[in-house]
């Protein structure tokens, strides 16, 4: 079998996982539950100098839907703060104090206040619910059209350098194609579909949170 179709398949192969990785990251910056992807683009003006998100803080998770950045330097607040509004401004907010034991040998009782600012995912309310599902299809169906588009022009390739080989080789060629396309495209499904999943969970969150609301406003108003 000749170099260049085993190499015209690989690069086909890198292609589509390519494709993959965009339509995945861009599926992750629809944000519903707390996706650290989503903090990569950040960068703050500390001191008159652009600092990557993690290299100017330490950042945790406090659940599913928010993010909990601690600055190195608790006067950097602010400069955090609004770097994160500019990337993501659909992302609330809230400056909070969390009591930090610190003890030595030396003094075993020492308590310190660290500040920092919890960062919480947009509720998925009807409206919202209704765009991430649009915006979820919309990408899904470009991601799609565009790998369809890549594997078209690879296969053509490989039809041109296939002819002349062995019935044998070209079964092979076929059969391998087959299970790359099965591979990328299931893989490609999956992640949409896990995607749909996470807000429709993110939505049953809402409406919970607002059936408990309003029978706590129905119990108050009967008291």
């Amino acid at each position: 079998m000749k170099r260049e179709i085993i190499k015209e398949f690989d690069m086909l192969g890198d292609a589509l996982s390519t494709l993959n990785a965009q339509f995945a990251y861009r599926l992750m910056n629809l944000c519903v539950k707390a996706e650290p992807v989503s903090l990569l683009s950040i960068e703050a003006m500390i001191e008159g100098e652009s600092q990557k998100l993690e290299d100017c803080t330490q950042i945790g998770k406090e659940d599913d839907y928010s993010f909990q950045i601690f600055p190195n330097y608790e006067g950097d607040i602010p400069a955090l703060a609004q770097a994160i509004f500019m990337d993501h401004p659909e992302f609330k907010q809230e400056m909070k104090t969390m009591r930090v034991d610190i003890s030595t040998e030396e003094d075993k009782s020492d308590m310190q206040d660290v500040h920092y600012i919890q960062v919480t995912m947009p509720e998925v309310d009807d409206d919202r619910y209704d765009v991430l599902k649009n915006g979820v299809k919309a990408i899904y169906e470009e991601n799609k059209a565009q790998m369809e588009a890549v594997s078209a022009k690879y296969d053509a390739k490989l039809a041109t350098l296939l002819d002349g080989e062995t019935d044998e080789d070209v079964k092979k060629v076929k059969k391998a194609r087959e299970k790359q396309t099965e591979t990328w495209y299931d893989q490609r499904d999956r992640v949409y579909h896990a995607k749909l999943q996470e807000i429709e969970e993110g939505h049953m969150k809402w409406l919970t949170k607002q059936g408990e609301e309003r029978l706590q406003r129905l119990e108050k108003a009967g008291h």
